[in-house]
């Protein structure tokens, strides 16, 4: 039978399979180009690009090409956090609602995504993975912090005040004595640290921060532009500095990453050495194979709907017409005689449609048989 999401295609560069400068290459390359009935999905640890009817697809060294179900079975186990550094995180579900406005108007990405997103929360809701409570976040303070002597008389920042920001101040803010937070967006550095008892930082006194800082989270996409080789020269003239680079491209500059006195670190650094129960894994993952299965037999259903619907347009136009003629021939019957018979002509139009809707949905292929046999080809638009 044949693969009702065969036209869905995905190019999936995940960390493992590519570096993190292959993955920057190929996300950037992805912004440059036209790409039509698609949406990229990008966090720290991949770079995936899914697509409709797209025979051609730009790759990367180290990318995968999925195709139709295998398509859609990554996203569902990407989504329920199975492919995630920390099982079950559920930041993913997150940054997966921000990609669902991009594919409005195309059917088959919006209910991937849709899907997905539901799938994530009932695995969650329903499975160990949902009580997790580690984070990226909180695996990047835990790598930053191994590097500093006495973490409680530290001084850490954190920059970038969304969700990867957030996730990194809450997990330090015991942990450290002072935690400074600096954002693009200076109203939400300020209600950040308002929220975790912090101090916000203007980006313009950046260089105050740093020479406060032992450790920096960076969780901001500034593109090398922040955390550039001179910048960071004259912070180390002070004293040795950790920075865990959270963002995707990077915010430390390329030329910065290996300053003597630096100790610098990216989300592929991180190890979760906290296993979820092999119970809850188990029960993910033969979830993620019955949405799987359940989605592709709902498209292959939808495949026979324009069939159907010319069906019964054709079907109600012939029991009107009888309808209209047996009436014309009963004047004598009263009112509610009429509506016997008008009742029963519609029970009968709805018995007679019942068994080919069935079929149809059942085996959408044999729509074209179904369009041939009840001559539905000039209403079948």
């Amino acid at each position: 039978m044949a693969d009702p999401l065969a036209s869905l295609s995905a190019v999936v560069v995940p960390r493992g399979d590519a570096d993190l400068d292959e993955r920057e290459r190929f996300l950037d390359s992805l912004t440059r180009l036209p790409l039509p009935r698609s949406f990229v999905f990008a966090t720290c640890h991949r770079v995936e690009l899914y697509a409709v009817d797209q025979t051609t697809l730009p790759r990367a060294r180290g990318s995968r090409l999925l195709r139709g179900t295998e398509a859609a079975r990554h996203l569902f186990r990407v989504a329920a956090g199975l492919e995630s550094l920390v099982a079950g995180e559920v930041q993913i579900l997150g940054q997966l609602r921000r990609v669902r406005g991009s594919v409005r108007g195309e059917p088959l990405l919006e209910a991937l995504i849709e899907r997905a997103l539901r799938l994530g929360r009932d695995v969650r809701a329903g499975t160990a993975l949902g009580s997790m409570t580690r984070s990226l976040g909180s695996l990047a303070v835990d790598e930053a912090l191994r590097f500093v002597d006495r973490p409680a008389e530290a001084t850490a920042l954190v920059v970038g005040a969304g969700e990867m920001g957030k996730l990194a101040s809450r997990a330090l803010r015991h942990r450290v004595r002072t935690l400074l937070v600096a954002n693009r967006d200076a109203a939400r550095a300020a209600a950040l640290a308002s929220e975790i008892d912090a101090k916000a930082v203007p980006l313009a006194d950046l260089n105050e921060a740093l020479a406060r800082a032992t450790c920096v989270i960076s969780a901001a996409d500034t593109r090398g532009a922040l955390f550039d080789a001179p910048r960071l020269h004259e912070r180390l003239l002070r004293g040795p500095l950790v920075i865990v680079d959270l963002a995707v491209p990077r915010s430390v500059g390329a030329d910065a990453r290996a300053l003597a006195g630096l100790v610098y670190r990216t989300a592929d650094d991180l190890r979760d050495r906290a296993a979820p129960p092999a119970s809850a894994i188990g029960a993910a993952e033969r979830e993620c194979e019955r949405m799987t299965a359940r989605f592709a037999g709902d498209w292959r259903g939808r495949l026979a709907v324009p069939v159907i619907r010319a069906l019964r347009v054709r079907s109600d136009e012939l029991r009107q017409h009888q309808l209209a003629r047996a009436l014309g021939k009963l004047g004598h019957l009263g009112a509610r005689d009429r509506e016997v018979v008008t009742a029963l002509a519609s029970s009968l139009t709805n018995a007679f449609l019942h068994a080919p809707t069935v079929a149809l949905l059942a085996s959408p292929e044999r729509a074209d048989a179904a369009r041939e046999l009840f001559r539905l080809e000039d209403s079948s638009s």
